[in-house]
């Protein structure tokens, strides 16, 4: 009976902490800024849906979500051939101006509140500014009731 209690126990505690990782919750959320940036405050917050990184080199998966809050983003990202970084690129339209972003995160080091390299245009289908991005919390997205 005793073991019966501790594997039930043990299942209650795994299955916890997957349903409250933000890893399980496969949402990845950046924040664009910087003085040469075209993006920031909200419209430089991208929430990318059920983001499910790619796991092996030279490997790519499609990218969803929101961006600027109410607007649509979509594209991929590509694990590097060297397997040190996670390349993203994607495109996304706020109040019907299109866009495009870029960022480079590492495999190591890219938790919330790491800063990485990026790029970024609106109104514009060329990646014109540098940016700082910005892995955050995903329930510091704007517009998101309390």
């Amino acid at each position: 009976m005793h073991r019966l209690a501790c594997a039930f126990a043990t299942a209650l505690l795994a299955s916890g902490l997957v349903l409250t990782s933000p890893a399980a919750a496969g949402e990845l959320c950046l924040q664009f800024s910087g003085g040469s940036c075209d993006l920031s405050g909200d419209l430089g917050f991208f929430r990318f849906l059920g983001a499910k990184l790619p796991k092996s080199p030279k490997k790519a998966t499609a990218l969803h979500g929101r961006a600027c809050g109410t607007g649509t983003t979509w594209g991929s990202a590509v694990r590097n051939a060297e397997n040190t970084a996670i390349e993203l690129a994607a495109t996304f339209v706020c109040d019907g101006v299109p866009g495009m972003i870029g960022a480079s995160l590492p495999l190591e080091n890219n938790g919330v509140g790491t800063v990485h390299p990026g790029d970024a245009s609106y109104n514009a289908f060329a990646l014109g500014s540098s940016c700082d991005v910005t892995v955050v919390d995903c329930d510091t997205e704007p517009g998101l009731a309390p």
